[in-house]
């Protein structure tokens, strides 16, 4: 490792059953071009993956198994929070939070902060190779953090749908600025997977998040082109109620949105 900028970092990863994929990925960041403090949460599983992840983080979490998978839940909130609680008491500068199946070039941690840095940016990420990306969305995995920023919204994701979305809605409502870097690629160990499941629990994100109707519901039929069926699923979870709203970021979400459509109507007709 060559001499390396001062700041000082976090990595949380959360994991359950990633015994295949997990020292990999632990690899790729200890041989990042600067040091990491790893966190790793071991979310209940029942392989090895508590005993590889021992082998590398310098925090590991170790949580009561469940029988449920909380992917896009807001249980996984609490299960990010676990290593941002760890995180928190060492006074790192950036937090990067990762899944257990992604793999980093060894400049991706200090390429994406030199360009927080210098444009400054309080959330970010690179792009997965093989997945859409939008220059608004920073991924979930692969985001890199500013901790003063984070700090000042209490340094946890909040527990409820939609968690990992608020925190790109929470910046921007506050004048900040968000990115995605599309040159700067991480590879996915393994190819992430939809399902109506996860599907209708993203629509009930959006509906937390309070989306604009005919925005949430264009996306719906976006999907519904590809997929009639995950298309139904996402606009179920959107129309459904069994949950609390964002009240902070409520009016802006929507607000952004008409915004976003309106200009792209007059990208379109040349208004």
């Amino acid at each position: 490792m060559k001499d390396s900028p001062s700041w000082r970092i976090g990595v949380v990863v959360s994991a359950r059953n990633e015994e295949k994929v997990i020292g990999e990925c632990l690899l790729s960041l200890r041989n990042q071009t600067v040091k990491l403090l790893l966190a790793v949460v071991n979310d209940g599983s029942l392989d090895r993956t508590g005993e590889i992840a021992s082998e590398y983080a310098d925090f590991l979490v170790n949580l009561p198994a469940h029988e449920e998978n909380w992917a896009g839940r807001p249980e996984l909130a609490e299960v990010f929070n676990a290593g941002f609680g760890v995180l928190k008491e060492q006074q790192v500068e950036y937090v990067l939070v990762s899944g257990a199946d992604s793999l980093y070039p060894p400049n991706y941690v200090e390429e994406i902060i030199r360009r927080m840095k210098e444009q400054n940016i309080v959330l970010c990420s690179g792009i997965a190779e093989g997945e859409a990306s939008r220059s608004s969305s920073p991924r979930g995995s692969g985001r890199m953090i500013d901790s003063k920023w984070f700090r000042s919204i209490g340094f946890k994701y909040p527990s409820n749908y939609g968690f990992e979305v608020y925190l790109v809605y929470k910046a921007l409502s506050e004048g900040r600025r968000v990115a995605v870097f599309f040159d700067l690629g991480f590879k996915l160990l393994r190819q992430t997977a939809l399902s109506r499941r996860k599907l209708q629990l993203w629509g009930k994100g959006m509906k937390a998040l309070n989306y604009w109707f005919l925005y949430a519901v264009g996306r719906a039929v976006v999907v519904g082109l590809r997929h009639p069926l995950n298309g139904s699923a996402l606009l179920a979870g959107y129309l459904s109620n069994a949950f609390k709203q964002y009240e902070d970021i409520k009016d802006f979400v929507s607000n952004f949105q008409k915004r976003m459509f309106v200009n792209r109507v007059r990208e379109v007709f040349g208004f």
